[in-house]
């Protein structure tokens, strides 16, 4: 009897560190990580879809700690956020804001009922401000697809630059999707005008895999580059939806859905994907982050 426990025993040993080979094929540990700035860069900016617990049906319990930890390694001056519902604001505040390591902006949501804006901004005080902010509705039946707009200016030399962060319906409310893609990319178009001499970053997850018609449709209107492709070092090129607890397929590309969109006053000297052990277990989506120069018409470029 013991001889067939323990053989039963090891075999299920067996078993399970062989489902762990494939994830540990594409992961990577943070801790051996270099996450300085890439050489000349000057900002870094993030975007990450965080699972909304409601949605999901998953609590934040346990994700709040590596989200959190994500942020404070990498340093982002700007994160784009997506479904960031009220417990999420609540969770972030006490160990992120109230510690005066990050703020948030867009955070107040325009629509009666909804407290906190799930499309929202996290920047570090410490190297720079919020000049202006706003938010446009994509769809009045839905305040959570909106489109964030946040005018910042670094700390250091007074630089402005703006970033907006979106988040459209999924594709398959096809309606629902249609309708906010035409609105979104009119708004893309209205803010890239609005904003003509500044550098500007488009961030969120758009729903939208890249090189679709619509994907292509939005650059187009916008007269955008997709930070991925314009950058001078693709560090790492992964789809960003995978499902959560689920290895990612990094071969389909039908599920790289989060983008970072620069204008032409933005040089992209990095792009990067965050890719370890424990963002399998924070969220459904992966963080993507590019590091940028603004320094650009007063010098003549």
């Amino acid at each position: 009897m013991k001889i067939r426990r323990f053989r039963i025993l090891s075999i299920t040993l067996l078993l399970a560190a062989m489902c762990m080979i494939p994830f540990r094929c594409w992961a990577e540990t943070r801790r051996d990580h270099d996450y300085s700035l890439a050489e000349g860069a000057t900002l870094r900016i993030m975007s990450y879809n965080l699972m909304h617990p409601d949605w999901s049906r998953v609590p934040i319990t346990g994700r709040v700690e590596i989200v959190t930890s994500i942020f404070l390694d990498y340093r982002p001056d700007v994160v784009a956020v997506q479904e960031a519902g009220a417990k999420w604001h609540k969770a972030l505040i006490p160990v992120l804001v109230d510690t005066g390591l990050y703020s948030f902006a867009c955070r107040k949501s325009n629509a009666d009922g909804f407290t906190y804006n799930t499309t929202c901004f996290l920047y570090n005080p410490d190297t720079v401000s919020v000049v202006d902010e706003y938010i446009l509705d994509l769809d009045f039946r839905d305040a959570t697809r909106v489109f964030s707009i946040a005018v910042f200016e670094r700390n250091s030399d007074g630089a402005m630059f703006v970033v907006s962060n979106t988040h459209p319906a999924p594709r398959e409310e096809h309606a629902n999707y249609s309708r906010n893609m035409e609105k979104l990319s009119q708004y893309a178009a209205d803010t890239i005008t609005k904003y003509a001499d500044l550098p500007v970053i488009m961030a969120g997850d758009f729903n939208t895999p890249e090189q679709t018609d619509a994907y292509l449709a939005f650059m187009s209107k916008a007269k955008v580059r997709d930070a991925k492709y314009a950058a001078k070092i693709l560090v790492k090129n992964y789809p960003t939806y995978f499902g959560y607890q689920v290895e990612p397929n990094t071969e389909n590309f039908d599920l790289c859905v989060d983008h970072i969109f620069v204008n032409e006053y933005i040089e992209v000297v990095s792009f990067d994907a965050v890719i370890d052990h424990d963002v399998m277990n924070a969220s459904d989506h992966i963080p993507i982050f590019a590091d940028i120069n603004i320094n650009r018409a007063e010098s003549g470029e």
